[in-house]
């Protein structure tokens, strides 16, 4: 499988958000320089990459749909759309996007400047995403809830050379509502969709607010701490296609083939990385 497929308007690409939105996600994390809550960290780093894929999209007269995009909120006992969705469609294009924020705000980003200073730096910015935590963390149902999504949005493009979905799950826990056994077989049964071009990559971040040292895209599990649940996640994720091993290698510092899409005890900073990686397909757009 290629993983080389051009992203066009009649043949986009899919990518979908698991967001865990259970009660230790109140816990602190930093993010741009102050100490927030992890829900509302990674709402603001969702919300980033959401403007980042708006704005790969635009060109000379509007959006182009290249990005059917989905992100789905998950706590308590249910799976729902945490975007303002359009009618029953959980998916939203780029123009949706661009056309239907929750907010717009005036919000303070550090910027850093040719001499290195750090400096505060006011920026209009839209929100489709908002922070929420309660409760429990039904991942089981976030990856069953995706893999219905993305069976429809595969068969709705069969036949067609369309780069794979994506799907990236943001966490900081493990899953209530499954054992090992059973999360492996429903992230397997997500990976097993395919178009033409490959099968659907899975990403795994697990986000923390801790100093442990992070492990981004391991090639092997041996890399990863002596902990059930790591080797959970990298045994569920996918192996990382050709097309993101310079990117890869930015990050890591070694260019490695086989190298896995998870993080482990991630900061606000690698999990934006990930995501930046996770959806690194700019230069397959037509």
């Amino acid at each position: 499988m290629s993983y080389l497929a051009r992203i066009t308007q009649s043949c986009p690409t899919a990518v979908v958000l698991l967001v865990d939105q259970s009660g230790s996600m109140a816990e602190p994390a930093r993010w741009n320089g102050q100490t927030v809550a992890k829900a509302q960290a990674v709402a603001s780093a969702i919300n980033v990459l959401l403007a980042e894929l708006v704005a790969r999209s635009r060109r000379d007269g509007g959006y182009q749909p290249y990005y059917d995009i989905a992100v789905l909120g998950y706590s308590g006992s249910e799976v729902r759309s945490a975007l303002p969705t359009v009618g029953e469609d959980w998916f939203l294009n780029p123009d949706m996007l661009a056309d239907n924020p929750v907010e717009v705000r005036d919000v303070q980003r550090m910027r850093t400047l040719p001499d290195g200073r750090r400096v505060a730096t006011v920026m209009r910015e839209k929100i489709w995403v908002r922070p929420a935590s309660e409760w429990n963390t039904p991942m089981h149902e976030a990856f069953r809830t995706a893999y219905g999504l993305l069976k429809g949005w595969c068969a709705r493009h069969k036949g067609q050379p369309c780069y794979p979905p994506t799907v990236i799950n943001i966490t900081d826990g493990e899953a209530t509502d499954a054992d090992p056994r059973q999360l492996t077989a429903a992230a397997a049964k997500l990976r097993s969709l395919a178009t033409a071009d490959g099968n659907v990559l899975l990403l795994n971040v697990h986000i923390s607010g801790s100093e442990s040292k992070p492990v981004l895209f391991p090639a092997s599990a041996g890399e990863l701490p002596e902990d059930r649940y790591a080797r959970l996640l990298f045994d569920i994720s996918s192996p990382m296609p050709a097309l993101y091993r310079d990117e890869i290698a930015l990050v890591t510092g070694h260019a490695a083939d086989g190298v896995r899409g998870m993080a482990y005890n991630a900061n606000m900073t690698d999990l934006v990385r990930m995501m930046n990686i996770g959806t690194a397909t700019s230069n397959l757009l037509l």
